[in-house]
């Protein structure tokens, strides 16, 4: 059973969620995390503007201390976003542990992806129409688990498409309880853009969510 994965709780809050916005300036949001191809563009950007004026006069000496600090900054963003793949992975894999088991004993099993489009986890009429194929096909049947797994493509921070997949799977998971899927039998898991490349090479195969019956 996975431990780090969320299990799907129905408050105000979830309904409640804000449209997703991306930072205009990734650079200057101590919350995004960032790629390595940013943070590069973001430090040398920092060095450039320190060591050069808009009049064209001789730049002031960059400051060595200012530098390591930023270093320091960057070396931690770093780490947090190899410490969060790191989990991802682990999660992945116990998200799969699962799968196996619920094959083994299950009697059958529903699949349906949805798409988004980019930047937004608000439900289609495309979507709502396959989610509500599925609903009718499991009127009848003893539901063992539901997992709703939410990606999203490559443009964006690490840290803003996590938050992005999350939002998407979450409100699947609210659509499926408010058309009658047992709240406790949904387990709900996001993985931002580190799997995505999985649903396949173009961006928009990768806005998706993956709801798996298991029965």
């Amino acid at each position: 059973m996975m431990k780090k994965t969320l299990i799907f709780a129905i408050t105000g809050a979830l309904f409640s969620v804000g449209w997703a916005t991306k930072t205009e300036d990734p650079c200057k949001d101590p919350n995004a995390i960032l790629s390595n191809q940013l943070i590069q563009k973001c430090f040398f950007r920092e060095a450039k503007g320190q060591a050069a004026t808009d009049t064209g006069t001789q730049a002031p000496a960059v400051s060595v201390e200012g530098l390591r600090s930023d270093i320091e900054r960057l070396n931690q963003r770093v780490s947090a976003i190899e410490a969060k793949v790191d989990q991802l992975k682990k999660e992945h894999e116990e998200l799969k542990s699962e799968i196996y088991q619920l094959k083994g004993t299950s009697k059958g099993k529903e699949q349906v992806r949805v798409y988004f489009a980019r930047d937004r986890f608000t439900l289609s009429t495309d979507a709502k129409r396959a989610l509500d194929e599925l609903i009718n096909s499991l009127r009848d049947k003893d539901i063992k688990r539901v997992i709703v797994i939410g990606y999203a493509s490559k443009p964006g921070t690490r840290g803003y498409n996590l938050e992005l997949s999350m939002k998407r799977a979450q409100v699947v998971g609210a659509y499926l309880v408010k058309n009658g899927i047992p709240v406790e039998k949904i387990r709900i898991a996001a993985y931002g853009e580190e799997l995505a490349g999985l649903l396949g090479k173009a961006e928009p195969e990768q806005r998706a969510v993956d709801v798996i019956v298991f029965y």
